[in-house]
């Protein structure tokens, strides 16, 4: 797998005011160290090979995908493959050149997050997104756990869980049936959010829409293939 487009190289103290960024706009802990490696040595960028091969004649042949629980109920039951699109990138406007920056339409890691978390509340707590996945115009997203409990695990959300009949069987409706049996509940209007207890609630069930793909980031790439791409003909 290689990067391309990536954003001006990072240091450990732009590491830093990122980190702090985070804090005080998502409440978001540390990023773990294997992914802060990561952004070291490669500062987001397209995923190669990928969709950035297109062109109006020709699409690309192979793609880096990666595994999910996840099955498409329409296909014979097989298992689902997403592939990386792209890792978002990091922008601190007062520390970086500009005259840098290769693709101003790369997507870029706080801006993504404030869209995903507080414009569509996507986003449960400690959840941050890193990337795209399955398709460039897609809402498909790849995130990195920040919570204590399972600090640095690596999850994905598909960006049409909010019609899983369709496509995963029964995959999220069980795991939402969970958690109103746990709370002794029977839909979404028995849900009190001005309540601590209710906002654990709608966290827990944003989670349902997360399935777990890693348990940290490098065994995640660790895990990653390239593969030929299946066509229609």
């Amino acid at each position: 797998m290689k990067l391309v487009h990536s954003f001006p190289s990072l240091t450990e103290n732009l590491i830093s005011k990122l980190n702090t960024i985070l804090s005080q706009e998502f409440g978001y802990n540390s990023i773990p160290d294997d992914y802060k490696s990561f952004l070291l040595k490669n500062n987001g960028g397209y995923v190669l090979p990928g969709y950035i091969e297109d062109t109006e004649i020709t699409q690309h042949q192979k793609e880096v995908v990666f595994e999910t629980p996840l099955r498409w109920a329409k296909d014979n039951n097989k298992p689902v493959r997403p592939c990386l699109v792209a890792f978002f990138v990091v922008w601190l406007e007062d520390d970086m050149d500009e005259n840098e920056v290769e693709d101003w339409e790369m997507a870029e890691l706080v801006a993504s997050n404030e869209h995903s978390k507080l414009d569509f509340d996507i986003l449960p707590n400690n959840m941050m997104s890193i990337a795209k996945c399955s398709h460039p115009d897609c809402a498909d997203m790849l995130c990195i756990s920040l919570d204590k409990k399972e600090y640095g695990s690596v999850y994905y959300n598909y960006g049409l869980c909010d019609h899983p009949a369709n496509f995963h069987g029964d995959f999220y409706n069980d795991r939402i049936e969970t958690i109103f049996k746990q709370y002794n509940i029977t839909s979404y209007e028995e849900i009190d959010e001005e309540t601590i207890e209710g906002q654990i609630i709608i966290d827990q069930i944003k989670r349902a829409y997360f399935v777990k793909v890693g348990n940290n980031f490098s065994e995640f790439l660790e895990n990653c293939k390239i593969i030929e791409v299946e066509r229609e003909i």
